[in-house]
């Protein structure tokens, strides 16, 4: 269960319904652009605990958390399937705030069951089809949230390294940074896990 749940991120890089958001206006500079993946840890077994109609409501509540942030961190949502969304941002620090927004929403939760969300960050070249995103560092980035917990936020050494000085420091969590294997990217990775508490404090942009 627990391979299949976490593969779930991964086919919603590839297919999903798509929003069309305007995708291009969003790349910095160099070109790049920061893609997010997220989505609720256990979301089979809490369907099946709940039933269907409190599931619905539980995840519509899941939804509107994330569009606020990613809306108030200048992101577009790309597209979304049951419980995942794939979210593009422009700059890193953007999509940081965002995925450090939903967290402490999230961790503000008073109702039971609470809802843990795992989310990974990716910023890379992407290739731009129908207002959708595909390529290399979309799939990297899909690998780098399947790795994630819920309840954690991980991103990618190229996200890492877009952050400045002050960001480093206060975001990366010293005893959370590993190497990796990311299925179907050649050579050994590095993720950093992103210290989660305190994310209120997290400017927007």
């Amino acid at each position: 269960m627990g391979g299949a749940l976490r593969s779930s991120i991964e086919e919603l890089a590839g297919w999903a319904q798509v929003e069309r958001p305007d995708l291009v206006r969003l790349a910095t500079h160099d070109g790049r652009v920061t893609i997010l993946f997220s989505d609720i840890e256990g979301s089979t077994s809490l369907n099946d605990r709940l039933g269907d109609r409190a599931w619905v409501r539980l995840l519509a509540g899941h939804d509107a958390v994330v569009r606020r942030a990613v809306e108030a961190h200048a992101g577009q949502v790309v597209k979304t399937q049951g419980d995942g969304f794939m979210v593009a941002f422009g700059p890193a620090d953007d999509a940081v705030g965002a995925a450090l927004a939903v967290q402490h929403e999230l961790a503000g939760w008073r109702a039971e069951p609470r809802v843990r969300v795992r989310i990974g960050i990716h910023r890379g070249s992407v290739l731009h089809r129908d207002n959708d995103l595909f390529g290399r560092n979309v799939a990297y980035a899909a690998r780098v949230a399947s790795l994630a917990d819920g309840g954690e936020v991980l991103v990618s050494e190229a996200v890492a390294d877009a952050l400045g000085d002050e960001e480093r420091a206060a975001l990366l969590d010293p005893a959370g940074s590993r190497e990796v294997e990311l299925r179907g990217i050649a050579g050994t990775q590095v993720v950093h896990r992103l210290v989660t508490s305190g994310a209120e404090d997290t400017p927007a942009g």
